[in-house]
Formats: C-alpha cells, sequence, structure tokens
C-alpha cells in the first residue's frame, strides 16, 4: 500500500514539475535515483547483473519521460487557448 502511494506521489510531482517547466526541480528525483544507484552498487547492495543496470536506467527514463510529458501537456493547452483567442478575435474582425 504504502509502495503505490510512493509511486503516485513521485509520478504526480515529476509530471507537475514538467508542467511548471522547472528544470531544477524536475532533475531532483532522476539524480535522487543516480545518487542511491551509486550508493547501493557501491555498498554491495546491488550486483553488476543485467537486472541491477537496466532497472535503474528504465526508471530514470521513466522520470525524465513524466517531466516531459507535463512539459507537452502544457504547450499543448497553452496552443489550444492560443487558437481559441485567435478564433475569437476574427469573429470580432468580420
Amino acid at each position: 500500500m504504502i509502495e503505490t502511494l510512493i509511486i503516485v506521489i513521485v509520478i504526480s510531482l515529476q509530471t507537475f514539475f514538467g508542467y511548471i517547466e522547472s528544470k531544477l526541480l524536475g532533475a531532483i528525483l532522476p539524480i535522487a535515483v543516480i545518487v542511491a544507484d551509486i550508493y547501493f552498487l557501491a555498498n554491495g547492495l546491488l550486483s553488476l547483473s543485467f537486472r541491477d543496470i537496466a532497472m535503474p536506467i528504465i526508471g530514470l527514463l521513466t522520470l525524465i519521460s513524466l517531466w516531459e510529458g507535463g512539459r507537452q501537456s502544457k504547450l499543448s493547452k497553452q496552443k489550444r487557448e492560443m487558437q481559441k483567442m485567435k478564433a475569437q478575435d476574427s469573429k470580432r474582425q468580420d
């Protein structure tokens, strides 16, 4: 249950950081993943197996794509709003 809540919070935060287009905040979680992976490798908690190398990379790419998804969502919303404003302006001119 707690794991699910943590996953939902991470997804929400990373998407929100992308939505507000904050590169600094969006980099916090990926950097934390990298630091944690290095720590686990240094302390022998992870081995150099395919799984132990691939999963952190997949997690890192997922966090980056969540950030980019939030950014694209905002850009799409801004584009729709701009089209609505242009449509209203063209109706007023007619």
